[in-house]
């Protein structure tokens, strides 16, 4: 029996869009209207208003984690990465594509790479935040096209999606430059992951901008083993202080968290004795007492373009690897004072 889309609303009371979107298999209709639409379809025999999932082709979305291959084993990983993750989500749908999601870690990025083959995927999303170049060498011989999320190596030929980190820390130097301050310190995590290495060199040039000299700024470099460590690590640090900062960058939120707890027990107020800025944005933030200023990643939108990338490439190959940058902003919140 032939049945418009109009009539199939009618009957279920939904509107034509709605049980459109469901057709079509579209997101943002609940499990349960998507389940009373194609009960319908079924029932008036008419299947072949449904979209054949399996004519669908499929991405596969890796997310790499160093130390473990279960998603929520960081909640601070947790809270940066989720929005990419769901930009990539929406977008892969949207455009008509099935998505496979696997997370990997040291042990196993090896082992999924060789299986890439064996998925039948049209192309591989890679996010390698925490990644070196050595696990990215396993996505060397992969032959479907390839997008680096989070991540940029000078030597690899993967078109990759980025923050602009140079940018994110000039803006942080200038904020407190503006906010009086000329005494700056830096909390950096001390590892190679490419996105703090990047703000270090950031930081030493918004120096130079802004005539600082670099020989004056306190220096604190962070271990990056678990909470604890950096926790004991930090504080030793800021104990053995001889002169201490106006106000400090932080490479991420944590460190910032950690710097203010760290401070307070030794006797600083924030913002009044210290000022404190971090980066990520993470959720919590606008609950500490003070509120944290940080850098705003635009993530959801990083997933998103990550996404439309991978498929460009995917329809219609070009030569040349493409790299591009997202930039950040300044959430000014009150742990930053003025100074005269």
């Amino acid at each position: 029996m032939a049945v418009k889309v109009k009539e199939l609303a009618a009957m279920l009371n939904l509107s034509p869009a709605t049980v459109s979107l469901v057709l079509n298999n579209k997101p943002g209709i609940s499990e349960a209207t998507r389940n009373k639409v194609r009960a319908a379809v079924r029932e008036l025999g008419c299947e072949e208003l449904l979209e054949d999932e399996s004519a669908k082709k499929n991405i596969m979305f890796i997310v790499y984690r160093k130390d473990s291959t279960t998603p929520n084993s960081s909640p601070y990983f947790s809270q940066i990465f989720s929005e990419i993750i769901e930009g990539v989500e929406s977008q892969i749908k949207s455009r008509g594509y099935n998505l496979l999601i696997s997370y990997v870690d040291q042990s196993t990025v090896w082992e999924v790479s060789a299986n890439i083959s064996r998925e039948h995927v049209e192309g591989v999303l890679l996010l390698a935040t925490e990644m070196q170049e050595t696990q990215m060498n396993a996505f060397s011989q992969v032959q479907v096209p390839i997008v680096i999320v989070d991540n940029y190596m000078e030597h690899k030929s993967f078109d990759c999606i980025t923050i602009n980190n140079e940018q994110g820390v000039n803006e942080v130097v200038r904020h407190l430059v503006e906010m009086g301050h000329k005494n700056i310190g830096y909390l950096h995590i001390d590892q190679n992951a490419n996105n703090f290495t990047e703000r270090y060199y950031g930081f030493l040039r918004a120096l130079d901008t802004f005539n600082i000299p670099r020989d004056a700024v306190t220096m604190v470099r962070i271990c990056s083993g678990g909470g604890d460590a950096v926790y004991q690590n930090l504080k030793l640090a800021l104990e053995e202080c001889e002169h201490m900062p106006t106000a400090f960058f932080a490479d991420n939120d944590i460190i910032a968290i950690y710097a203010v707890r760290i401070l307070r027990e030794l006797g600083y107020k924030i913002p009044e004795d210290v000022s404190i800025v971090g980066f990520d944005n993470i959720a919590l933030l606008e609950v500490l007492d003070p509120p944290l200023t940080s850098i705003q990643i635009p993530k959801h939108k990083m997933g998103v373009i990550a996404a439309n990338a991978l498929i460009d490439k995917i329809t219609e190959p070009m030569e040349g690897v493409v790299k591009i940058e997202v930039r950040t902003s300044l959430v000014k919140r009150k742990s930053v004072a003025r100074i005269q």
